[in-house]
C-alpha cells in the first residue's frame, strides 16, 4: 500500500508540472503534496477544480486521478462517489470511461 501511495504523490507532482504548461501554478497543491503527511489526507483537502474545468483539463484533477484503477484501492466508496458526482456535475466529457463507484 505504501508503494501505491508514493505512486500517487508521483503522479500528483507530474500533474502540477502538466499545469505550469498552461501557466496554473498550484505552488499549495506541490507544498501540500511534498510535506510528507498522508497523501490520502492530502487528497481529501486539495482543491484547483475550477480552474482546471475553465481550462478545460479536468483530466488533471484530484477528482479524476482518484478514479484512476490503480488508485481507486486507497480510497473509500465515499471519496470514489464524491469525485465520479463531482466530474459528473461538471460534464466530464470522458466519464463514460471511467466505471462508477
Amino acid at each position: 500500500m505504501e508503494a501505491l501511495k508514493c505512486s500517487l504523490r508521483e503522479r500528483y507532482i507530474e500533474t502540477y508540472k502538466e499545469c505550469k504548461k498552461f501557466k496554473y501554478f498550484l505552488r499549495a497543491f506541490l507544498d501540500m503534496v511534498v510535506s510528507g503527511e498522508d497523501i490520502i489526507d492530502v487528497t481529501r483537502r486539495l482543491s484547483g477544480f475550477a480552474t482546471l474545468f475553465a481550462c478545460k483539463r479536468m483530466d488533471l484533477s484530484v477528482e479524476r486521478i482518484i478514479l484512476e484503477p490503480q488508485y481507486r484501492v486507497l480510497f473509500t466508496t465515499e471519496d470514489l462517489r464524491a469525485a465520479y458526482d463531482r466530474l459528473a456535475q461538471y460534464e466530464y466529457e470522458d466519464l463514460a470511461q471511467i466505471e462508477a463507484p
